[in-house]
């Protein structure tokens, strides 16, 4: 009986000095995920044809790819494909937004709506209807604070397509309604210059 206690001691003390190795490197591990950097979010460069004054001009936004997946893939979707070069800026009203993203306004001339009253150029221009014929469900989960950028929709909450606005204000009365998207992190100072007209002359993903 004595020698069968000893062995089994012996069984338990070492079973109870893996135990100590082992948590030692479990914590490590833990750590070690925990050290672990999130994948860093996709970033854009939009280079626009400014009227007054004319220049290119370029803005680097950064989108929010957890908080509204598929309203960011569908943008850069469209953005790889081009759907945004040529088109123009169609609604400005100050301290409030800067919208563009209507693939018809690339038959009209930015001169034209310049100076036009926003309402007057979706009336007589027919802009801010259209779309690349894809939408994408509502993710309002981000406030409109100032240099977002959200997605326009009509009145029903799914119907966010290629139509996007700059908020050059803090427009929070517009949270959970429309979804924010991304935000400029670079050349805030040219969006405040941009005006109804204005081209995009690109939208390209930016490589990292």
């Amino acid at each position: 009986m004595q020698i069968r206690f000893t062995r089994r001691s012996l069984i338990v003390g070492l079973l109870a000095l893996a135990g100590m190795v082992l948590q030692p490197s479990l914590a490590n591990a833990q750590k070690k995920d925990k050290g672990a950097k999130p994948a860093k979010n996709p970033q854009v460069e939009m280079q626009i044809d400014m009227r007054n004054p004319k220049k290119t001009v370029k803005i680097i936004i950064e989108l929010y790819s957890k908080e509204a997946p598929k309203t960011v893939q569908h943008f850069l979707e469209l953005a790889n494909k081009k759907f945004y070069d040529g088109i123009l800026f169609h609604r400005y009203i100050p301290n409030f937004v800067l919208q563009g993203g209507d693939p018809a306004s690339k038959k009209v001339d930015g001169g034209l709506i310049a100076d036009m009253p926003a309402q007057e150029v979706g009336e007589k221009y027919g802009l801010g209807v259209g779309g690349s014929g894809k939408n994408v469900p509502l993710e309002a989960k981000i406030s409109h604070t100032r240099g977002t950028l959200g997605l326009a929709r009509s009145q029903a909450p799914d119907s966010g397509d290629s139509q996007f606005f700059f908020n050059l204000v803090d427009n929070l009365r517009l949270d959970g309604n429309y979804c924010v998207f991304g935000k400029v992190i670079k050349g805030i100072e040219n969006v405040d210059k941009m005006r109804q007209g204005d081209k995009i002359r690109s939208v390209r993903p930016v490589k990292k």
